[in-house]
């Protein structure tokens, strides 16, 4: 079970990254966006966890949580502000939001076998 919960934060995570580049080089925008510049402002603190995610390490779990609230809220506020249904904001919502449940479940699973583990 807990690896389970595990392959599906990180699934969720690349699923993240995806939507985020087709979103940033493959939506239309106006001309003067700067593609190079919102890839590394909306990547680079994807990159900062990735080690420990892909490791299993319950504390960049922990912390992969907090950075997904960030993700969600922006999604929401993308969703909120489109005139029309935004695919891109609504993954980026549903992503970022299985990834942090993904996370701490992940997390309380890990906590509840090491205990277990320690009684023993």
């Amino acid at each position: 079970m807990i690896q389970f919960f595990k392959q599906l934060s990180l699934f969720s995570f690349f699923g993240l990254m995806i939507t985020l580049i087709c979103w940033i080089t493959l939506a239309e925008h106006s001309a003067n966006y700067p593609v190079a510049a919102w890839l590394i402002i909306a990547l680079v603190p994807l990159l900062f966890p990735l080690r420990g995610l892909l490791h299993g390490k319950p504390y960049t779990h922990a912390w992969t949580g907090f950075l997904m609230l960030f993700y969600f809220s922006h999604g929401i506020g993308e969703a909120y502000s489109a005139q029309a249904f935004d695919i891109y904001a609504s993954l980026e919502v549903l992503f970022s939001f299985m990834t942090f449940s993904a996370s701490i479940i992940f997390i309380r699973l890990n906590a509840r076998q090491l205990k277990q583990l320690t009684k023993s």
